[in-house]
């Protein structure tokens, strides 16, 4: 695939520059990630590992098992993304089950 090309965003301000750059994203790939984990048996955080996860991102789950949907409080807390990224930590309730099994879904 081609990329758009750049567009002036100096003054005067070109606002089709963001829709640009969010379709320049898109082609590549780089504006949001799927994919799942399972949260830590009994335990209260577990750390999500995954390479599109930087700060400013946002971390949204959705459960995929009885168990999961049990889980109070699953949230990603943006202050433990590393300054080069690539993991987060999940703080949670504890759930006594193997299958805390959810689907994430990462913009940026």
């Amino acid at each position: 695939m081609s990329r758009l090309p750049a567009l002036r965003t100096t003054p005067p301000y070109d606002p089709t520059a963001k829709v640009v750059t969010l379709i320049n994203r898109l082609l590549v790939g780089s504006l949001n990630s799927l994919g799942s984990v399972t949260l830590t048996d009994n335990g209260t955080t577990t750390t999500l590992s995954d390479n599109h996860i930087t700060r400013g991102c946002k971390v949204f789950f959705s459960p995929t098992t009885a168990h999961a949907a049990t889980v109070m409080g699953l949230w990603a807390d943006p202050t433990s993304v590393p300054a080069r990224g690539g993991s987060i930590t999940l703080t949670h309730s504890a759930v006594v089950a193997t299958d805390l099994n959810f689907d994430y879904l990462i913009v940026r």
